[in-house]
């Protein structure tokens, strides 16, 4: 019963205010020293835009021939990154197979013996992670033949 109560003080304000709407015509009520009518407002001359007319797309300088490096450099590192993770994985599997757990047969994860099975995909990957780090060296010769700066974080 407190609880109703309560909740019914608090509501009333809202249930009796709330449904108020303003409209112009109330607008006649309120007399505000120095407020603009909506008259006033038409006579202003329109204010300048900081990005100039609306729909025109803002200025973007051309682009620097640094940012084309820098893509190309930075694809060559995703891809060599997502290859090592992918070594780093599978090394992570070597190790589960080689250890004390790697004999349970209710379990389907590699056994004894996956090194073996797992060794040309590993080689494969090491190699292509030599070539991706000779074509990002490349990359970053240019750039510094060009005066660009590459970023190599």
């Amino acid at each position: 019963m407190k609880v109703s109560v309560v909740l019914m003080g608090l509501v009333w304000p809202v249930l009796t205010f709330g449904q108020q709407l303003y409209t112009n015509a109330d607008l006649a009520k309120f007399d505000v020293p120095g407020a603009y009518s909506n008259q006033d407002l038409k006579r202003l001359p329109p204010s300048p835009s900081p990005r100039g007319v609306i729909g025109q797309p803002a200025y973007t300088p051309p682009p620097r021939e640094d940012a084309a490096y820098q893509r190309a450099y930075d694809g060559l590192r995703l891809t060599r990154d997502a290859l090592q993770a992918e070594i780093d994985f599978e090394n992570g599997r070597v190790s589960f197979s080689e250890s004390a757990w790697a004999g349970d047969t209710g379990v389907i994860a590699p056994r004894l013996g996956y090194r073996a099975a797992v060794a040309p995909l590993v080689l494969e990957l090491e190699k292509r992670i030599a070539l991706l780090d000779r074509q990002m060296d490349i990359v970053l010769d240019a750039a510094r033949r060009a005066g660009a700066v590459v970023d190599q974080r």
